[in-house]
C-alpha cells in the first residue's frame, strides 16, 4: 500500500520545510503545487526535492485558487496506483498527530474510502504575543515548541482511497475529494494545524485570503489581532500527553457544519431556480 500526498501551497516559507520533512515519515511521495508564491516557498520546495526524492515539485501555477487544483496531480497519476493505495490532503501548515497507516488499514477492513480529520487548531494567544514582542519567540525554533495553545474544533477529509478504474476526478462534482468515493470511516485521524504562527505571518495570510470567495466564511478582517484567542479558553500542549477535546470546540464544529450545510443547500436552490427562470425566458 502506497500513500501519496498532495500539498497545495502559497507564501508559506516560514513553515513549509518543517511540513514536508515531517510528512516524509508517512508518505511515499509528496506532490507539491505552488499557487503563485511571491516569497521563497517554491525555492525551498525545490531545494528539499534535491535532497529528498519523496518530495516532488509538481508545478507552479497562477490559476485562481481552488481546492480542485489538487485534481491536477490525482488525474495524472491515479491510473499508475492500485485501488489499495491511498492519497493524503496535506496543507502547508499541517502535521499528522498520529500514524495514518493503522487508520487506512481499518478503513479498508470496513470498506471505507475516506478518512476525515479532527483538526487540532493551534492559536496565537496573548502569551505568545508577549514572547514575540520581547524577542523570546523567533522562527528558528520548531513550530511544535513555539505554538502550544490549541482547540479541536473542525473536521475535514484528509485521506482517501485511490480509484484506479474510475475516470478522472470531476471537480464539477466535488472539489474536496474525487467523486465516486463511498463510505467515510467513523474514526477520525488527529491532525495538527498551525495557521496562526506570528503577527508577520498572520498579516500576510489574511491579505492573501481576504475578499476571496473560498475563504469568505473564515476571513472577515485584515487585522491579525482578530485571529487571537485567550490562552485560558484553550488547551496547552505538552509532549507525551493525550489530546484533549473541549465541549466548546466540538459544539463550535457542529454549529458551523450545520450552517455551511444550510448555506450550501440555499445556494443550490438558487442555482436551480436561476436555471428554471433562464429556461422559462
Amino acid at each position: 500500500m502506497k500513500l501519496y500526498a498532495i500539498c497545495l501551497i502559497k507564501d508559506e516559507d516560514d513553515i513549509i520545510a518543517q511540513t514536508l520533512t515531517y510528512a516524509m515519515r508517512h508518505c511515499d511521495k509528496i506532490f507539491v503545487i505552488d499557487n503563485g508564491s511571491s516569497d521563497r516557498t517554491w525555492d525551498i520546495v525545490q531545494e528539499l526535492a534535491v535532497q529528498h526524492s519523496q518530495i516532488v515539485p509538481f508545478e507552479q501555477t497562477r490559476l485562481p485558487y481552488s481546492d480542485a487544483l489538487r485534481a491536477r496531480v490525482y488525474n495524472q497519476l491515479h491510473k499508475e496506483l492500485d485501488n489499495d493505495d491511498w492519497w493524503m490532503i496535506l496543507d502547508s501548515d499541517e502535521f499528522l498527530a498520529e500514524d495514518p497507516k493503522p487508520l487506512i488499514e481499518q478503513a479498508m477492513k470496513h470498506g471505507a474510502d475516506i478518512v476525515r480529520s479532527w483538526q487540532i487548531q493551534f492559536y496565537f494567544t496573548e502569551k505568545d504575543l508577549a514572547d514575540w514582542e520581547s524577542g523570546r519567540d523567533n522562527r528558528d525554533r520548531p513550530i511544535f515548541e513555539r505554538r502550544r495553545y490549541y482547540l479541536i474544533n473542525w473536521q475535514e477529509p484528509r485521506l482517501f482511497r485511490n480509484q484506479r478504474n474510475n475516470e478522472e476526478w470531476n471537480t464539477g462534482i466535488s472539489n474536496t475529494v474525487p467523486d465516486g468515493l463511498g463510505k467515510v470511516l467513523g474514526r477520525r485521524i488527529l491532525n495538527r494545524h498551525y495557521q496562526f504562527r506570528d503577527p508577520d505571518q498572520m498579516e500576510k495570510r489574511l491579505k492573501l485570503r481576504f475578499g476571496h470567495s473560498s475563504f469568505a466564511a473564515h476571513v472577515k478582517s485584515l487585522d491579525w489581532r482578530s485571529t487571537m484567542r485567550l490562552s485560558s479558553d484553550l488547551n496547552y500542549f505538552r509532549e507525551g500527553e493525550s489530546w484533549r477535546f473541549r465541549l466548546a470546540g466540538v459544539s463550535s464544529y457542529y454549529a458551523k457544519s450545520l450552517k455551511y450545510t444550510m448555506l450550501g443547500k440555499l445556494r443550490g436552490a438558487r442555482r436551480r431556480v436561476g436555471r428554471l427562470l433562464g429556461f422559462a425566458s
